[in-house]
């Protein structure tokens, strides 16, 4: 096992230490503004390397996340691969500021964009660390309560995350210590380093083509602990962003640290398979290689596998061992003089990523919509209709608008206004662009004291009726509920109306979200008892062994609409669903709004799920006690664990 990667000289060692100062946020030098303005307006250019270097480049993209421009680049190395799909240059910018944060990759070594530099010192080499990392291992303790072990019948499910271009989507959060936030290496501009981070793996990836996955920065934030890049961190970092973790459900956790004088300090560190990691924030390329060990990558080959890094000797390794090229190894990958980067036996990185790909986007549900996400929601806000029809004059309630449509200021969650005095006969259109054709849940949120209304979902002139809708008595006019049906839709920008057939209730919101489609057929295996499956059979929900293609074992999973829940409907008898009624554990006919037929699958390990309720949410399917039912569980108890078996 290569313990070190990397050395210092004395000289270097001081460097570092007097690195680890905090740097105030200067004004960029005016080499560094032109710098900017550079990579800003040119597409081909020069940069000039602090060593004389002089080097071409060739702008290969450019996209915008958030206030941040990603330009992703090929410098033209003489010495360098000539792979003209190769990416070793990654600029952000900042329009806002005006600040640039690099990294460029050279035969010299790793430079990154000292922004304070003159002309020949803004492009200035990275001193290594004294040591990149050893192999960490997290522990993974299991409890032996119920334990036996058996062998899965089939590949168990992993509920992968992707997004509308059918890629999955890893998730990272990146945290800043304070000193390593004001230091000289982020300078407080924290999306635009944690962005750089973000890049140097996806163009690594896409060096190495690998197609399925990409990582996204779904958050920054900062911290005052610093104890430097040790491995403590990697737990103690969900702590210290507990609340930003919660709120952006990353699938990993980044942190940038200042290095110190701890025995332990590397340049970074990252759990093998785990989901967090740990660089110093004078080393930015270390990110790609602690990102590697969290896919599950170790360092150079040592025959026990191919989740390992590739090395070519002389400086020329690929990201796990070495770090020298923006490539994870792969067999399929050469350099410009027809070396192969990788060996399908031994070191094939690109593999591991491929393999892992549903997985690690799967550690968390997302919360942030992914670009593209035909099941983001559309809200109307009922005061905002485009056109209307009202059978009395004037606004009673004297809020928002003076038409003849009724407006007061509503006492619901998150205030605003609500249509109130809403009578029969009424109608209200709204504009909404609808992102594809297909079934929609419509949701209205109403409110009514003594009476039931009605509401007809139609387009705006009365044709097509897409459905009709009860509104249930509340008991108030400002005891609010949310009601749900299920219509079709086409595509495209359109006007829908609400019809009002039975009056008398107010309306505050409509939302329209496109209804999930089914992750599939699975069957619920125990992973206490393998030879037990959910099923049917007999009538009675029940485990026991039944054969595979018995379908009263097999369940159809569905998410549930704008939630991160789902579904478990029987395929033999599609009426009925797993839920809890009345605190035991049925299969049963259920509305789809109902949420004690909701479950949450909570991973416990790569393939294994615990069963939730949504509505008793201290409640989990489970067999310990000889039968199947719902209840609270200790949390090593297997009996509570389950694999999701695909059926063809």
């Amino acid at each position: 096992m290569l313990k070190s990667l990397f050395r210092l000289s004395a000289l270097s060692l001081i460097m570092m230490g007097a690195n680890t100062l905090a740097q105030t946020h200067a004004a960029p030098s005016p080499a560094a503004a032109a710098e900017y303005t550079k990579f800003k307006t040119q597409n081909r250019g020069e940069i000039l390397l602090e060593t004389g270097a002089l080097l071409s480049f060739e702008v290969t993209n450019r996209e915008t996340r958030g206030e941040v421009e990603i330009i992703t680049a090929r410098l033209l190395d003489p010495y360098a691969v000539t792979d003209t799909n190769y990416r070793n240059l990654i600029v952000t910018l900042t329009p806002k500021t005006g600040d640039l944060v690099a990294f460029a990759e050279t035969t010299e070594g790793h430079f990154d964009f000292n922004p304070t530099g003159d002309a020949t010192r803004l492009w200035r080499k990275s001193t290594p660390p004294p040591k990149l990392d050893d192999i960490h291992h997290p522990k993974a303790a299991r409890s032996t309560k119920s334990a036996k072990t058996a062998s899965p019948t089939a590949a168990p499910l992993i509920l992968g995350e992707k997004d509308a271009s059918g890629r999955y989507v890893v998730d990272v959060f990146i945290g800043f210590s304070t000193a390593a936030a004001s230091s000289q290496y982020v300078r407080n501009n924290l999306e635009a380093t944690a962005q750089s981070y973000i890049e140097q793996v996806n163009s690594a990836l896409k060096n190495s083509k690998v197609e399925n996955v990409y990582l996204r920065l779904v958050g920054t934030g900062t911290s005052p602990n610093n104890p430097g890049v040790v491995t403590s961190v990697l737990s103690d970092v969900n702590t210290w962003f507990a609340a930003d973790i919660e709120r952006t459900a990353p699938d990993l956790v980044g942190m940038v640290q200042m290095p110190t004088d701890d025995p332990d300090s590397a340049g970074g560190w990252a759990g093998v398979g785990g989901d967090t990691h740990v660089i110093g924030a004078p080393w930015p390329y270390a990110y790609r290689h602690e990102v590697g060990h969290n896919v599950g990558g170790v360092h150079c080959p040592d025959g026990s596998g191919y989740h390992f890094g590739h090395t070519l000797g002389e400086g020329r390794g690929t990201i796990q061992c070495g770090n020298d090229l923006a490539y994870y190894s792969s067999p399929l990958i050469k350099d410009e003089q027809g070396n192969v980067l990788g060996d399908a036996q031994n070191s094939d990185m690109a593999r591991k990523w491929r393999e892992r790909a549903a997985e690690m986007s799967a550690n968390r549900i997302h919360k942030i919509p992914f670009p593209g996400d035909t099941n983001t929601s559309i809200t109307l806000q009922a005061e905002d209709y485009t056109s209307f029809y009202d059978t009395t004059s004037g606004n009673a309630g004297g809020a928002y608008r003076q038409d003849n449509v009724d407006i007061q200021t509503t006492t619901d969650t998150d205030g605003g206004h609500n249509v109130g005095w809403i009578a029969s006969g009424e109608w209200l259109a709204y504009k909404a662009n609808i992102p594809s054709a297909g079934k929609y849940l419509v949701s209205y949120r109403v409110a009514s004291l003594n009476t039931i209304g009605r509401i007809q979902f139609e387009k705006q002139g009365g044709s097509p009726v897409y459905g009709v809708i009860d509104v249930p008595v509340t008991g108030g006019w400002q005891n609010w509920t949310t009601i749900s049906h299920e219509v079709d839709l086409a595509a495209g920008e359109q006007h829908v109306a609400l019809a009002i057939k039975a009056g008398n209730f107010n309306l505050n919101w409509i939302k329209i979200e496109k209804v999930a489609a089914s992750l599939g057929i699975y069957r619920l295996q125990n992973v206490w008892l393998p030879t037990q499956f959910i099923h049917i059979e007999n009538g009675a929900l029940e485990a026991g062994n039944v054969p595979p293609g018995y379908w009263s074992s097999q369940w159809d999973i569905t998410p549930v609409t704008g939630t991160s829940f789902m579904r478990l409907t029987n395929r033999w008898k599609p009426e009925q669903v797993l839920t809890v009624n009345n605190g035991t554990l049925t299969a049963t006919s259920a509305a789809k709004t109902d949420t004690n037929s909701h479950w949450e699958l909570e991973k416990v390990t790569a393939d294994e799920y615990r069963l939730k309720n949504r509505a008793l949410p201290t409640q989990y399917i489970h067999n310990q006690y000889g039968s199947l039912q719902v209840g609270s569980i200790q949390p090593g108890w297997w009996s509570a664990r389950w694999k999701l078996v695909p059926m063809q």
